[in-house]
């Protein structure tokens, strides 16, 4: 398979979904920004592991897939 499953996609679209959720919990206050940014920082790392899935498809000699070890081929 080339690119992201259709799971990968969502999951990716949920992450969109979280950080605007999140937008709308964060307070209003002098820390706003600065926890949003924290927040978001959390919610790439997440959206770089999904990415990555991709990665690990084109280049399992090089790049694992998240569960998996280098070398696997799914």
């Amino acid at each position: 398979m080339v690119g992201l499953t259709p799971d990968e996609l969502r999951a990716l679209d949920q992450t969109t979904e979280l950080v605007n959720l999140l937008q709308g919990i964060v307070g209003d206050g002098p820390s706003r920004a600065a926890d949003l940014r924290e927040l978001v920082a959390h919610v790439h790392a997440i959206q770089q592991a999904v990415m990555s899935q991709a990665a690990a498809r084109a280049h399992p000699d090089r790049f694992r897939l998240l569960g998996g070890t280098v070398g696997d081929v799914q």
